[in-house]
Order: C-alpha cells, then structure tokens, then sequence
C-alpha cells in the first residue's frame, strides 16, 4: 500500500526547539491543544486520552468528517482556532495544503515510518492505510439469494436498486475517494456514465461517510460503500455484515495527521505529531475498533485487518485527486449531474 497525506508546522527555529521536546513524560506547563479529528466519537476520544495520559497537555477536538474539516478550515483562516488535523485523507490534506492552509514539521518520531507514507518536506505524516470496501448486510444477501458485489459493475444491477449507501463526495472523504477511485479506474467518460448507472441504485448519500454502517448493519440498505476500517469495525461488533473487494481494484487513502497554518499551540501541535507517530498511539486505534493498516511497521495490526493487508490497490493518483481545483470541479459536477436529477 502507498499512501500520503498531512503537513506540518513551522519555521526552522521552532521546529529545532520542539524537536528536543520528549514525548515519554509529561512537561512542566504542559500545555492544551485544540485539534479537529476525522475517527468516530470513541476513537478520538481514545487518542486524545492516550495523549493527555502520556505528556500531560490538555486536548480539546472537534470531530469533522472531511468536508466539514475543510470548509471550517477555510473559514477561519484569519483566525484558526485549531493547531492540529488529525484522521482525515490523504486527498483532503492535499486540498489544504495547496489553499496555503498548512504547515510542515517533520517529526524525529517519524524516521521509522517508510517513505512512502510521509512527506520528504514534511507536510504530512501518514498514520494509518485504509481502502474502499465493499459492505453488504448477510440477510438480505439471504433473503435475495444474492453473493456479496465482487466488481464495481455489480453495484448496478437491478437487484440492487434502492440498496446502494455512499457518503456523499461533497461531505464526506469517503465518498470523495471512492468517486475519484471509479474516474481512475474507468476514465473520465466511462467513469461519469458509471456514476449515473450506480446513482440509480443508490438509497441514500449520507453526510459523513460512516453513516452506511449503521443503515448497513440493521438492514435498512443492503449495501454500503466504506472505508475497510468502518466495515471491519461493524463486523467486530456483531453487526449482520460482510466485507468483499472489487476484482478490478480498489481506491485507498493514508490518513494523516498535519498542523494547520498559523496553529495557535504550535508547540503543543508538534508533540501530538510526534505521539502520532509511535506505535503506542497507532495500536490505540485498532484497541478503539477502528481498524486501518499502521504506518508505523512496529505497530501491531488487528487480527481483523490480517488478510486484507495485500489487498488489490489501484495506483491512486493523489496529487490529482487533492487538487483543490480538480475536487471543486467534480463536486460541482457530482452535484450537478448526479445529485441534481435525484427525487
């Protein structure tokens, strides 16, 4: 797997002086921090438990999903009111970076993560690997005498109208992914007139992308489009549910963590990269049920996530998809096209 996503903080000067800073005990004067965080509810409480515990800084955050995290951001530009980004897409920290949004710091604690998952500049760190799945509810698989979607191309059969949930690509980095993975996989053309084939299956674009998992998981749809980790997660909990990939391939994203552009707890902002890096925070997200492949190789991975670590990736392009204006011109488009004709 490859992945990007995340940049961090500040001029060389302060970057020196925060480098020194250990992560092991807590400071004198420790500090708070305000972060927003793209995990659900009790995993981002988890991770910044682990953090309070472990340097003694006062964590507050904000859960967002990705398009929510982006526009907040830019809103407060003359003002951020967070220092910190953390658990959102590697497509999504692209976008801030080319707004200017952004600040790199590259973490000593960050050596032993490959190159392939962190910045060379230091504008992003990746964290955690995740990739699109496909979720489907056992009893209506039953109920239909259907075997779970193994292609992208079986989301459009007639079976399945009415029983399609996606995050909807204008809210959620869910759905931006697995709209950018179909325009990757297929071509511009093929790609879009897919879109109009699947959109006729679909039930309902959630605003967050986590939200199929419970209308997955109670039945109410009888498929969702998730990130692994959701999909994982759901199954853990004895939720009515299997997890297939699609033959052709499937989109992924590194999930990162970066500090924002004029963070005001820049310092405090640099010791969370740095605790985010470790395998003691990466392992706390398998501990909270949330289940992605850690970027650090000394980080333990889940039982659950074992056989899906060779999975088949495509060769996502993300600088392309984390362009800000080439993820204006496909929402736009997505809505226009897309969502504009649904009833």
């Amino acid at each position: 797997m490859a992945g990007m996503t995340r940049r961090q903080f500040t001029g060389m000067i302060l970057a020196g002086a925060a480098a020194t800073l250990p992560i092991r005990a807590p400071a004198q004067g420790a500090g708070k921090i305000t972060m927003y965080l793209g995990p659900p509810e009790p995993t981002s409480k988890a991770l910044v438990q682990g953090f309070e515990k472990k340097t003694g800084i006062k964590p507050t955050f904000l859960r967002l999903s990705a398009g929510e995290a982006i526009n907040r951001i830019r809103a407060e530009r003359a003002s951020p009111q967070a220092s910190v980004l953390y658990g959102i897409g590697l497509p999504s920290m692209l976008t801030l970076k080319s707004d200017g949004l952004l600040q790199p710091y590259k973490s000593p604690e960050a050596t032993a993560i490959p190159a392939r998952y962190k910045d060379p500049d230091g504008w992003w760190t990746g964290t955690d690997v995740d990739f699109i799945g496909i979720a489907s509810n056992r009893k209506f698989l039953q109920e239909k005498g259907l075997k779970a979607p193994s292609t992208w191309e079986d989301l459009t059969r007639p079976e399945y109208v009415g029983q399609v949930c996606l995050g909807n690509p204008a809210t959620s980095g869910t759905g931006y992914t697995f709209l950018t993975t179909i325009l990757q996989l297929m071509g511009e053309q093929k790609g879009w007139d897919y879109m109009k084939r699947f959109n006729a299956n679909v039930a309902q674009y959630t605003r967050s992308g986590i939200g199929p998992t419970q209308l997955v998981g109670r039945g109410e749809v009888g498929v969702g489009i998730l990130f692994a980790h959701d999909i994982l997660g759901s199954i853990d909990r004895g939720f009515p549910m299997e997890m297939s990939l699609p033959q052709e391939g499937t989109g992924y994203d590194l999930f990162c963590v970066v500090t924002l552009k004029g963070a005001p707890e820049p310092d405090e902002a640099k010791r969370f990269v740095d605790w985010a890096c470790t395998p003691e925070s990466q392992e706390i997200l398998a501990a909270s049920e949330y289940f992605d492949v850690p970027t650090n190789p000394n980080a333990k991975v889940h039982d659950l996530v074992k056989p899906y670590v060779a999975a088949k990736l495509i060769d996502f392009d993300f600088n392309w998809a984390g362009s800000s204006t080439v993820r204006q011109q496909l929402v736009d488009r997505f809505q226009k096209d897309i969502l504009a004709g649904r009833k």
